[in-house]
This record gives structure tokens, C-alpha cells and sequence, in this order.
């Protein structure tokens, strides 16, 4: 799925390269941010394709495009900068598409349909901060539920993290579940050691990442400690903590703070095991920061100066072996995300990059690929300062080591291209033709895909690692 400037949604059939479906769903302002929330199916739905709108009959033709494109539970929430985030049901979308004979109109490319989400949260949008979010499910087993709406029957809580909008320095926390402003004003405490926190002139919040860290030595079974992470404006990067043992309204205090980039942070992420921080800034300075077990307050870091002036995106992969950045300058830059020393630069766009993202690797899949990336990640650790770019000149098929010589060349999409597939070759009614496309595909899917996109409007796909 992917979120453009005029605020448009849209979900791609990767494997044909053609839109499925999209909206208009932040008609005021371009798309920041998107995000997709999984969730079980609830108890009762057995086996529904989807789990909120359970009503729908779906005969089994109608069946077959959404087995093809691969689709589990998920919500989709986005942020525009129409001073609203939106909550999706993305399959009962697609199935009510499929119900009004064709998701896309073949004169216009418009939906023949407008969808409506099942929540929607005003909040700041005065500067360029993404939101972040943070769902905790119901146990599994849990038939009831305190709170009988969609997203009360699928999870516990669904925080979301934006700037105040009294202050975009400050944070404010919201649960859309119950619903309910959670922590107001993140940011405004009045004392965190070494650093008076009053006195510091942070600027306005330039990135933000929720988490959930659980103490080791934590044998209750709690979930865990809530966790805020937030780049400034003035390059200096935040972690917060839920204050413990309150009794009154719930509230947060300053972990640690430093300060590493000259400029203000433009990209973050942390990694899945949420030991591990990144950030980048206009400073040509990528800092790794280890989150926890700092030593006097003051978090350990590690910093790769980089080639590019400006970075748009970084995201780490959910295995934490690589991470990725989105350049100014139209080029991917590759990582060992151990060291931060660099693998591969990728090469195809001709115009900065806004975005990119990884796809999961598969947990079970972990333990096999396990030994042979790292030892593909460490050995060009070795190479150091011999990294390269890569350029698309060659059409070989990408490979685990990545050189000039055998270059991998992305699949492009064409993301102004408004035109639908019709070869329904995948949709035959042979169930042994069926059978061998959705195996097909599923292999497919587990590649290790790398995608960005830019201003270009193109998105291209890369097969590393």
C-alpha cells in the first residue's frame, strides 16, 4: 500500500505491478504516514475473510482475488496532513470492492466506491512529524471484551503518538480503543537528571517512536513498560518512560537525552528487539544509540558519517541484521546494522526518495537464513571504505553479495499509472492451476524485498540480502 501528496491511498497487486484498489482518504493534504496494524479474527468468524464485517457473502469466485493477493487481518491507519488520522478495515474495504463488481472504474481509474473509516482522531499537522503507533492484542483464548466495538474486539489498546497541539515539542498519547487521551504534553516534566529539562530548548518534535520494553527481571507477566523515543529539531534525540508505581493520572519522565546531530532529525527508527535506536540528520551523521544500560545517563553511540547531505527515511529490517536509508540524492544506502558499516549503495531513482520499508522475514525463516546473512553482512563489514554504488546497467538477478560486477536490478511500479490488469490468468477456475499460482506466490512473498519510493512517483523494488 502507499500514501501520495494529493492524499490518495492505494494497494498494489505487487505480483501483477497493478493497482487493486485506492481513495481518496485525505482529500485536504498529502498522505505522511501509513501504517498496517494485524489482528486476530474473532472467535466466532470461522475462517471469514474478514472479521469485523461478517455479514458479506462471498461466493468463491469472488474469493479467489483476495487468496491471490495474499491478504490476512490487518488495519491501516494513516496520517495526513489534513489534521486527521484514519483507522481502516482494509479487507472488508477490498471485499465490499469485490461485492460492487470492480474496485476501480475502467473509464475514470476512480473507486466506484468511497470507503469510510471505523475511527478518525484530529490531531496536529502543523509540522512534518509522522505518527506512532502501538498495538497490544487481547490474550489469546479472550472471547469478551470490555469495550464492544471493532477495535475493542481485536485488541486491548491501540496507542497513537503525535506533537501536542498546543505545542508541537510536546507529545500527546492517545488509546483509539477506549477512546481517550492517555499522556498529555509528553516532554513538559519538570526535572530529568543530568539534564533540567525545563531549560532545554528541544524545538519542535521531528520524529517519534512508541514502544513496549518488559524488565528481565519482571516475572509477573505484565506487558512491559511503555517507552517514548523523539528526535527534535535541534538534533537531539529523547527517551521517555511511563512513570512507575503512579496513582494518579498516568505520566511519563525523561530516561535520557543527548544530542548528536548538528541538525534536526529527519529520520528514526528502532529495532524490533527494541534494543537499538538510529537516527539521521542534514549532517551527513547516521547515530546507532544503544537504548538501555547507559552508563551515567548517557545512552552509548555509535556514528557512520555518510555521503549524502540529507536522509529521508530509515528503517531497520524486523531481524536486525541491515537497515536501509532513503537519500535525498535518489539513492538507497545499505548497512550492517551491527556495525553501520556500509554493504551497498542502489541506484535507480533519478529524484530524492521519500520513503522506504522492508518486508517482514519470516520468524520461522529466521533461524535457517540466520547464519548465512550474517556471514554475508560481516564479511563485507571487512570491505569497509570499498563500498560502491550500484548502478541498474546490468540485468542479473540480485545475489546475497552485492557488487558492481552483478548488480541487482529493481522491479519498478509505475505509481501515476491508473490502469487495472486484465489478464485473469491467476483466476482460472482450474483448481490445480489456482493451487500452483498461490504456492508461487507465497514463495515469492517471503523474499527479502526492499522497497522506496519518491518524488518521482515511481516505487522499485529490490531483492537483497
Amino acid at each position: 500500500m502507499t500514501g501520495d501528496e494529493l492524499g490518495w491511498i492505494c494497494v498494489w497487486d505487487v505480483w501483477k505491478r497493478r493497482q487493486v484498489y485506492k481513495w481518496h482518504a485525505h482529500p485536504s493534504g498529502s498522505v505522511l504516514e501509513l501504517l498496517a496494524i494485524p489482528y486476530r479474527s474473532k472467535p466466532e468468524a470461522s475462517r471469514s475473510l474478514t472479521s469485523i464485517d461478517t455479514t458479506i457473502p462471498i461466493t468463491a469466485t469472488q474469493r479467489k482475488p483476495l487468496k491471490h493477493l495474499g491478504l490476512s487481518d490487518h488495519y491501516l491507519v494513516s496520517h495526513g496532513r489534513d489534521y486527521e488520522i484514519h483507522v481502516w478495515d482494509i479487507n472488508t474495504i477490498l471485499i465490499k470492492s469485490i461485492k460492487s463488481g470492480s474496485s476501480l472504474s475502467p473509464a475514470s481509474g476512480l473507486p466506484t466506491h468511497t470507503p469510510t473509516p471505523i475511527f478518525s482522531l484530529p490531531v496536529n499537522a502543523l509540522n512534518f512529524c509522522k505518527m506512532s503507533t502501538l498495538a497490544i492484542e487481547h490474550p489469546a483464548g479472550i472471547q469478551e471484551w470490555s469495550n464492544d466495538t471493532p477495535l475493542g474486539r481485536t485488541h486491548r489498546h491501540i496507542y497513537i503518538a503525535v506533537p501536542s497541539p498546543t505545542s508541537t515539542a510536546m507529545i500527546d498519547v492517545y488509546d483509539i480503543v477506549t477512546p481517550e487521551r492517555t499522556f498529555a504534553s509528553v516532554g513538559s516534566e519538570n526535572k530529568a537528571p543530568p539534564i533540567n529539562v525545563q531549560d532545554k530548548k528541544w524545538g519542535a518534535a521531528m520524529g517519534i517512536r512508541l514502544f513496549l520494553k518488559k524488565d528481565t527481571s519482571d516475572l509477573t507477566g505484565s506487558e512491559g513498560t511503555l517507552h517514548i523515543l523523539v528526535g527534535y529539531e535541534d538534533g537531539s534525540m529523547t527517551l521517555f518512560r511511563e512513570r512507575a508505581h503512579v496513582k494518579s493520572k498516568r505520566s511519563m519522565e525523561v530516561v535520557w537525552t543527548i544530542k548528536c546531530h548538528r541538525e534536526p532529525v529527519m529520520a528514526m527508527d528502532i529495532s524490533s528487539d527494541h534494543e537499538y535506536a538510529v537516527s539521521c540528520s542534514s549532517d551527513s551523521l547516521l547515530v546507532k544509540y544503544r537504548l538501555f544500560g547507559q552508563l551515567q545517563g548517557v545512552p552509548e553511540t555509535i556514528q557512520e558519517p555518510l555521503k549524502t547531505t540529507g536522509v529521508a527515511d530509515v528503517k531497520f529490517r524486523n531481524d536486525n541484521r541491515i537497515l536501509a536509508l532513503a537519500g535525498w540524492d535518489g539513492k538507497i544506502r545499505v548497512f550492517s546494522a551491527k556495525t553501520l558499516k556500509p554493504l551497498a549503495v542502489l541506484q535507480y531513482h533519478r529524484e530524492g526518495l521519500y520513503c522506504l520499508g522492508f518486508a517482514n522475514v519470516e520468524l520461522e525463516l529466521k533461524d535457517r537464513i540466520e547464519n548465512e546473512t550474517e556471514a554475508t553482512v560481516d564479511d563485507q563489514d571487512d570491505q569497509g571504505d570499498q563500498n560502491k554504488d550500484i548502478s541498474v546497467q546490468s540485468s542479473s538477478q540480485a545475489s546475497q553479495d552485492i557488487d558492481t560486477q552483478n548488480p541487482p536490478l529493481p522491479m519498478a511500479i509505475d505509481a501515476d499509472s491508473d490502469s487495472q490488469d486484465s489478464d485473469d490468468s491467476d483466476d482460472s477456475d482450474d483448481d490445480s492451476d489456482l493451487e500452483d499460482s498461490l504456492k508461487s506466490r507465497a514463495e515469492w512473498s517471503r523474499r527479502h524485498w526492499l522497497v522506496a519510493g519518491g518524488k518521482e512517483n515511481r516505487i522499485s523494488l529490490w531483492e537483497i540480502y
